[in-house]
């Protein structure tokens, strides 16, 4: 009995052993290609156990499906008007076709080696199809980097899933420089244009500057002479009104009013030190000369008073 229980144990145990290598597990983060004889025959892509013949007959081939990132060395490209520039670029990619990028690629560093070449390739290309200015402007009408960027993406994407079954999301560049041999000249050049564009700027606001202060000028003056007119009018109207005052003042007292004309003018010639030569016959020796008939009556100076 011994010897059979034995034999029963040792087929379970290779039945056994045969049935595991006959089943497969396939992660999420991967594609599993199931190859016989080294002929790849079919692709796993979701996530189970599966069945397949042992081996050598089945092998599984697993392959990561998920998004890498390849970040190569930065490289020196010349642009459409001559000018050298250091790019570093990084692309975005996964495994889309998982046999024929097993047949062309073999593995990642195959990949990323193939990924690296063609990026390179692309970035030359459209480059040296564009000026430098393009690569830093930030005119809206302008072609800006995020377009060139996005055709260097769509045509990387079309070769590398044609030649590779990579799928390309993105291409983007991380750093744009220069070589260290340009860098000093680069500077002198972008240092004498924002020069030329300060003295634009200063000439335009001189200008504007300008204008401002002669549109000043010219309301200052209007408002002057519309000051002066209605000040004119202003003094005409009061030197009107003060000759009507006089004028009435006269009429009612013509006696009281020369005698305080002759006093008032006898206060600005009259001084201490002063010695006035007059004829005999003036105006202004009535009061002096005549001093009772010069002086109004004490029924005009009450009057005056009362009117007063």
């Amino acid at each position: 009995m011994r010897p059979l229980v034995i034999r029963v144990i040792a087929v379970a145990v290779v039945m056994a052993g045969l049935c595991f290598t006959c089943l497969v597990q396939v992660n999420e983060t991967e594609y599993a290609i199931v190859a016989r004889f080294g002929d790849p025959r079919r692709v796993i892509e979701r996530a189970g156990l599966y069945w397949k013949w042992p081996a050598p007959m089945d092998t599984v081939i697993r392959i990561d499906r998920r998004i890498h990132i390849l970040d190569p060395d930065a490289a020196e490209y010349l642009t459409s008007d001559k000018k050298n520039v250091l790019v570093n670029g990084f692309v975005v990619w996964s495994v889309g076709d998982p046999i024929r990028y097993l047949v062309s690629a073999t593995d990642q560093a195959g990949a990323e080696a193939r990924l690296t070449d063609m990026m390179r390739s692309e970035l030359g290309t459209t480059l040296g199809a564009h000026a430098l200015s393009v690569l830093v402007s930030t005119e809206p009408q302008e072609r800006t980097l995020n377009d060139m960027m996005q055709e260097i993406t769509q045509n990387l994407a079309r070769r590398a899933r044609g030649n590779f079954g990579i799928e390309v999301a993105a291409v983007r560049i991380k750093r744009l420089n220069f070589p260290a041999q340009n860098k000093e000249a680069v500077f002198r050049r972008m240092e004498a244009e924002r020069r030329r564009i300060a003295r634009l700027y200063r000439s335009e606001g001189e200008e504007e500057a300008e204008k401002i202060r002669a549109q000043a000028d010219r309301e200052q003056a209007v408002l002057i002479n519309e000051a002066e007119r209605q000040a004119e009018i202003l003094r005409g109207e009061a030197d009107a009104e003060a000759s009507r005052i006089y004028a009435e003042a006269f009429s009612q007292d013509p006696e009281f009013y020369e005698f305080l004309r002759s006093l008032q003018a006898y206060e600005h010639i009259i001084r201490d030190t002063s010695t006035v030569v007059l004829p005999s016959d003036s105006e202004l020796l009535d009061v002096l000369k005549h001093p009772r008939s010069a002086v109004p009556s004490e029924k005009s100076l009450t009057l005056k008073g009362s009117r007063d």
